[in-house]
Formats: C-alpha cells, structure tokens, sequence
C-alpha cells in the first residue's frame, strides 16, 4: 500500500468515526489530537532519558504511528500530494546540505 492509499484510508476511517461521534472531522481537531500525541511521545522520551517515570517503548511506536496517521489525514484535507512534495522536501534537503559542506 502506498503513502495515498494510507492517507484515504484513514482519512475515511476517521471521518466515519468522528461522524458517529456527532461531529465533523476538522483540520483543528486532528491537529489538536496531533498535539495530544506528540506530547505522548515527548513524554515517553523524557521518561527514556531522564528516568522519571518508566518507559514504554510499545507506547512511543505506537504514539509515533498515530502521529504519522494524523498527519495524513491533515495532508488529504488539504490535497496535498505527498509523494510529490516530500520528494521536493528531500531534495531540498539534499541541496542545502551541499551547500553547508
């Protein structure tokens, strides 16, 4: 399955869910669940390497993952290919980086 096949499907599976919630999948509420997931993942890094709480490294896969899958959903309510444009962002990438060495 390719990046647009997984950002259909669950930009489908989302809106069918937030639907039978009762309401309307916005870009502000997957970006707020967004944020909420980063911070599981902040969290997780922080409990690695400073040891305050215990970490849980099937959380932060799965936070990560969850966070990829919010993202496309927010790249298909806005129709961004992003095939193309993470092509264009890596080459960018590539370039600058010549330029810095």
């Amino acid at each position: 399955m390719d990046i647009l096949e997984l950002s259909d499907e669950i930009y489908k599976l989302q809106k069918k869910r937030v639907s039978e919630l009762g309401s309307e999948l916005t870009p502000e509420l997957v970006f707020m669940h967004l944020s909420e997931e980063i911070g599981e993942i902040a969290r997780q890094l922080v409990n690695k390497n400073l040891k305050m709480r215990k970490y849980d490294h099937n959380n932060l896969i799965e936070e990560i993952t969850q966070s990829m899958l919010d993202l496309l959903v927010l790249s298909k309510i806005y129709d961004i290919d992003l095939p193309v444009e993470v092509r264009k962002k890596i080459e960018e990438m590539k370039s600058r980086q010549k330029k810095e060495f």
